[in-house]
């Protein structure tokens, strides 16, 4: 993957074809992220203060589709798109529908999928749960047992009850958390770029105690 050019660099304007390509639409604080996880903090600092926390977490949506292995029997075919679903109202479907319009990742298109949280989840790639849906988060997260599939969260607890990925705020800025063993369960492989900016927990025990 090609290295995140700087704005001194007299290329920058013809960047339709790099990954870190900012368009003139809602993609351009999207495709920010992919610069983060590729560059240095202080790099991504200077372009977060311009994202709102919607923005932001689109980014880490899409540019996950990234970080993460797949295993081969999670699609129908070596081409079938990788779906990314939202349960539940969210303004990331959106934004997210815009960051993946005419996009291909790892040779696979990327479709986005609003669900209910009572609609079928067999299909999705990566399943967005909103804070909407906290109270229900376990619910989902048990559908999901036995499933590859990247479940992402933005609820307190979310990734130790079993979610792959949490969203956290920490000195008003949104950062990542990661449950190793969740991915390892889901068969997905987390690109070590990913960890290195990720903070790791664990599944709770449900056996009592602490």
């Amino acid at each position: 993957m090609m290295p995140c050019p700087k704005a001194a660099d007299r290329h920058w304007v013809n960047l339709t074809r790099h990954p870190c390509w900012f368009a003139r639409n809602k993609i351009l604080p999207l495709l920010a992220i992919l610069c983060f996880l590729e560059s240095s903090s202080q790099n991504f600092s200077a372009v977060s203060q311009t994202l709102n926390e919607d923005q932001i977490k689109a980014g880490y949506l899409f540019n996950f589709t990234r970080f993460v292995e797949w295993p081969a029997q999670a699609f129908a075919t070596a081409t079938s798109p990788m779906i990314i679903c939202v349960v539940g109202d969210s303004p990331l479907t959106n934004l997210l529908t815009d960051a993946a319009a005419g996009k291909v990742v790892n040779g696979r298109t990327v479709s986005v999928k609003p669900l209910k949280a009572s609609d079928e989840f067999r299909g999705c790639n990566l399943l967005f749960v909103g804070s909407a849906q906290a109270r229900g988060a376990e619910r989902i997260l048990e559908r999901l047992k036995e499933m590859s599939v990247l479940s992402v969260g933005e609820a307190p607890g979310f990734a130790e009850a079993g979610g792959v990925i949490n969203f956290f705020t920490q000195d008003n800025k949104v950062k990542v958390e990661l449950n190793l063993d969740a991915a390892t369960h889901s068969n997905l492989k987390i690109n070590a770029k990913l960890i290195a900016v990720s903070r790791l927990v664990s599944t709770r025990s449900t056996k009592g105690g602490n």
